[in-house]
């Protein structure tokens, strides 16, 4: 009995250490999608990542566990593992290839000359100003004429465009809120069925 308990307290804290992160980490995703938060979208994508390979140390201990409780076969622990294996695909082939394709797209480069047309002559002098000229010996007056094309180079934002309605950031996004709305019914589902238990032998 004390190798059980030892190997149930290991996967109740695989569980919570691992499951629990990606749980709330995956909730969080799309919503800092469609605020463009770049820095959150990393974050968030790498808890994600890194937590999913933690928690298959869940289902090894559960297992185990299950083994020394001899309830392998009971319909509670096989219906708690079939939906174990549902999520586990949800994560590894819905949650993460999305998350990490709108984290790509949302970091792509931008073409710098989208915000000034190519060979706009009046990009860099004033409009209304052709013959406008610097005289020599003022280098005042030449600095201002070359502060309307400097201000026209693209910089990069600190953080994407927040997604409008309808575009495909939002669209990413109510997606993903779903799949991972999903993932998270599914493990919700298997802590009732390692809670209750219904018709174990062992009793609750």
């Amino acid at each position: 009995m004390t190798v059980t308990k030892v190997l149930l307290s290991l996967h109740v804290l695989a569980a919570i250490v691992a499951i629990g992160p990606v749980t709330v980490a995956a909730s969080m995703f799309p919503a800092a999608l469609r605020r463009g938060d770049l820095a959150q979208l990393r974050t968030l994508h790498r808890i994600c990542r890194v937590y999913a390979v933690l928690g298959l140390s869940v289902p090894v201990f559960g297992l185990a566990t299950a083994a020394s409780l001899g309830v392998l076969t009971d319909a509670w622990l096989l219906a708690s593992i079939v939906l174990t294996a549902i999520a586990g695909v949800v994560l590894g082939f819905a949650i993460l290839p999305a998350q990490r394709d709108a984290l790509t797209a949302s970091t792509a480069p931008r073409d710098p000359g989208a915000s000034t047309p190519a060979g706009d002559p009046g990009a860099s002098t004033p409009a209304g100003d052709p013959g406008a000229s610097t005289p020599a010996g003022d280098p005042g007056a030449s600095t201002l004429a070359r502060e309307p094309a400097a201000s026209t180079l693209a910089r990069e934002p600190a953080t994407a465009p927040a997604s409008a309605p309808g575009t495909p950031g939002e669209t990413a996004g109510k997606r993903l809120g779903m799949v991972s709305g999903i993932f998270n019914l599914l493990w919700a589902a298997v802590v009732v069925l390692m809670i209750v238990r219904p018709g174990s032998t062992t009793g609750a």
